[in-house]
């Protein structure tokens, strides 16, 4: 009678359901995510949700991916999210996290960055380095991201782990394989609608050239996306009133992550819902998608 299928107008999905001859009702990715939580816990009502993974486009235009939402099954509003960075040569840059990193080090440094001599650079064509560069300058095929990944692949590739993926998510499992949780100490960010890891990049670089041990390097930069979700939520949470939290993402999948983040959580006596019969990950946007397609067919939205 009725379909519902990803905002993004090149999937597969997207092309297959508007082809089927029936109405078709598109969901924006992010609140699949959250949606699919709360169907998993039989509730519909108003949550913080916090959807914090690699791509899914967003009513800008541009890609979406570490998003804090005030919403319910029937609509969202999204209240922050991780800054806009560009993504060098587009979908290049999930399979070489080095542009990532490039991007977030000329947002920084600007062309400056050359003069830093990063170990993840030494083995890299320098004429690619500058095309890359140039890419971001021109904004030429920069498409814009705030896709949490994104940050996990440059923060990975800034360590000299992954500056080339063979196969998904790379980047972000070697970064998380060197945690050593030894310390609660945590980077600098920029707080705001639009929050920024300029500080953060900038203390990790001062770092990694200082010969600090790249496990500690790492379990700070945790520490940090785990500050930063829950500033994020107790700010929300001040603004709205609203204790439950949702979480939901691939980034969640991340262990130390989502139990530091849940923990934290707890601790401020917020209500959780993270998932645990379903996955966090991409495996739950059919039925997210389904819930909220289904509100709207109950209120007549379509």
């Amino acid at each position: 009678d009725l379909i519902a299928h990803d905002m993004h107008p090149d999937y597969l999905s997207t092309r297959f359901a508007t082809e089927l001859g029936l109405p078709v009702i598109p969901v924006q990715h992010h609140h699949a995510h959250i949606a699919s939580v709360l169907a998993e816990y039989k509730l519909d009502e108003k949550v913080i949700g916090v959807s914090f993974d690699g791509t899914g486009l967003g009513d800008d235009g541009n890609i979406w991916g570490s998003e804090f939402l005030v919403c319910d099954l029937a609509g969202y509003n999204r209240q922050a999210h991780l800054e806009y960075m560009p993504m060098p040569v587009g979908d290049m840059a999930t399979r070489e996290p080095w542009r990532m990193a490039l991007s977030y080090l000329y947002r920084t440094y600007g062309r400056e960055l050359m003069d830093l001599y990063m170990p993840f650079l030494r083995n890299l064509n320098l004429i690619r380095v500058e095309q890359v560069i140039l890419a971001i300058e021109t904004d030429l095929t920069c498409p814009l991201s705030s896709g949490a990944r994104r940050l996990f692949d440059a923060a990975a590739a800034l360590l000299d782990l992954c500056t080339f993926s063979s196969f998904h998510a790379e980047a972000p499992m070697r970064l998380e394989n060197i945690v050593h949780p030894v310390t609660d100490q945590a980077y600098p960010f920029g707080e705001g609608k639009e929050i920024s890891l300029a500080p953060a990049f900038r203390a990790m670089v001062d770092e990694v050239l200082g010969g600090v041990d790249v496990g500690l390097i790492s379990t700070k930069f945790h520490n940090t996306v785990a500050g930063i979700i829950l500033d994020g939520v107790k700010k929300i949470s001040r603004e709205s009133g609203i204790r439950t939290v949702a979480l939901s993402g691939g980034t969640f999948q991340n262990r130390y992550l989502s139990s530091r983040v849940e923990s934290g959580l707890q601790d401020a006596r917020f209500s959780v819902l993270f998932p645990r019969q379903l996955p966090s990950n991409d495996g739950v946007i059919a039925l997210g998608q389904l819930v909220i397609v289904a509100k709207k067919r109950e209120k007549g939205d379509y």
